[in-house]
């Protein structure tokens, strides 16, 4: 008795299904496959196959159409078969571009991002180029190692965080600070996830922002904030002192001239002539300094440039400061080692700075010397200065002394605007500014200038 063979089987059975139609079309009847053998162009068409052979009555044309069927089934197999290997190849490579993409995709995101295998000892098995870039790593040196060989320095924090989010699967967000290996201090906004697939594998996502720039920035807004509050700060002791400062000198300038209009002898007269002008050099000072600090934030201040003999001028100061100094237990010194020296610059400019210095030094020279001068040019500058015995400062006060409204001695008249202008005055002329002092030994103010040497025409460098 014949059995037929079903048509249909799932895909799975297709390779057992071909074996075994194939061992069905060789045992065929033995006639048959001898008239097969003989003319097979007789078998072309096997539905309308009449021919009788030397065979059981209707044999021929049974087992022909169970051939035909078993024929046509394994064709169709066979294409599934083909057809299914073709869709394996299809889906793969769609697969494989797929994959490709979204890798070029994470590479090129502006974040760093992490992936890192908890069922593999917490290794990293994706590494993107923003992360080579911020953690200055490359996926070369990372995939497959962990923490403890990549970052071993903040592993064993990032080990207990892992942990933690393995633990409960809360996601993790926050700033981090950390250095590179070029020692640079970064700060990231980092992002901490735990996935866990059907299949029962951990996974741990990293995904960081860079946010250094604006940390930099956040931090320079602080500075500036808390320098705008102390310049305020500042400022105002500044305008309730000017008021006093003022207001001394005007005191005694209307007090003795009030004096002067009543009989006095001349010894009472010169005195209080000689207070009332001191007084008004004191004044004209305090006015003076005022303008020039407007004028000096404004970008108004003046200079001439001209070919100055500096020896002529230092001794026109020498003079001056003679005439200033009343204490006789101060000795004044001036040093020229170089003479007939010319400098191309502003006189005045100059003359100011040095008498900022020397009124500092008046100030706070009880006993001692004062020495004003300047040393040989190096490095095509030279260095002018003016040393004293007197107090000193210590370092802390030496650091913002050049700050505007900073006055060492609250009780010392001034406004506290000398020095700060100076530094200005200094630096439009392309010099440098500096202190260098000992509390109790005295203190050197200095600055710098540009040495020009100076031919019949015109000024030249060195």
């Amino acid at each position: 008795m014949t059995k037929h063979v079903p048509l249909f089987l799932p895909l799975g059975s297709i390779r057992l299904l071909t074996i075994f139609f194939s061992f069905c079309i060789i045992f065929v009847h033995p006639a048959l496959a001898d008239k097969m053998a003989e003319s097979p162009e007789l078998f072309d068409t096997a539905f309308t196959l009449q021919e009788r052979l030397d065979i059981p009555d209707g044999f021929v044309q049974r087992e022909m159409v169970y051939i035909s069927i078993l024929l046509g089934t394994l064709v169709l197999c066979l294409f599934f078969f083909f057809m299914q290997r073709r869709m394996k190849k299809l889906r793969e490579r769609d697969r494989e571009r797929y994959l490709q993409l979204l890798e070029g995709i994470l590479d090129n995101l502006p974040i760093a991002a992490k992936v890192k295998d908890v069922n593999d000892g917490m290794r990293y098995t994706f590494w993107n180029k923003k992360a080579e870039e911020l953690f200055e790593c490359s996926a070369r040196e990372a995939i497959g190692k962990t923490d403890f060989e990549t970052m071993p320095e903040a592993a064993a924090l990032i080990r207990k965080e892992d942990e933690e989010l393995v633990k409960t699967g809360i996601p993790q967000e926050g700033i981090r600070r950390f250095f590179t290996k070029k020692n640079e201090e970064r700060f990231t906004f980092q992002n901490n996830n735990f996935i866990k697939l059907s299949d029962g594998r951990k996974w741990i996502v990293y995904t960081a922002w860079d946010i250094t720039d604006l940390k930099i920035m956040e931090r320079k807004l602080r500075l500036a904030k808390e320098e705008a509050e102390e310049s305020n700060r500042i400022k105002s002791a500044f305008l309730a002192n000017m008021s006093h400062e003022i207001r001394t000198p005007l005191n005694a300038i209307v007090g003795f001239s009030s004096i002067l209009a009543t009989e006095v002898s001349e010894e009472e007269r010169v005195e209080y002539l000689d207070i009332i002008e001191r007084n008004n050099e004191l004044l004209l000072q305090l006015i003076n300094d005022i303008l020039d600090l407007s004028k000096i934030e404004a970008g108004t201040l003046e200079y001439v440039y001209a070919n100055v003999d500096i020896n002529k001028m230092v001794s026109e100061i020498e003079q001056a400061t003679s005439i200033r100094l009343t204490n006789k237990d101060v000795r004044l010194v001036t040093v020229t080692p170089l003479p007939g020296l010319l400098l191309y610059t502003d006189q005045r400019r100059i003359t100011q700075v040095f008498n900022n210095f020397i009124s500092n030094a008046l100030k706070f020279t009880a006993a001692g010397s004062i020495t004003i001068g300047y040393g040989m040019p190096e490095n095509s500058y030279i260095r002018f200065y003016v040393t004293d015995t007197g107090t000193g400062i210590s370092s802390e006060n030496a650091q913002g002394i050049f700050n505007r409204f900073v006055k060492l001695d609250s009780f010392k008249q001034g406004t506290g605007l000398g020095l700060a202008i100076s530094q200005n005055i200094v630096k439009e002329l392309k010099g440098e500014i500096g202190v260098e002092s000992q509390l109790s030994k005295g203190s050197t103010f200095w600055f710098t200038l540009p040495f020009y040497k100076m031919d019949a025409h015109r000024s030249i460098f060195p």
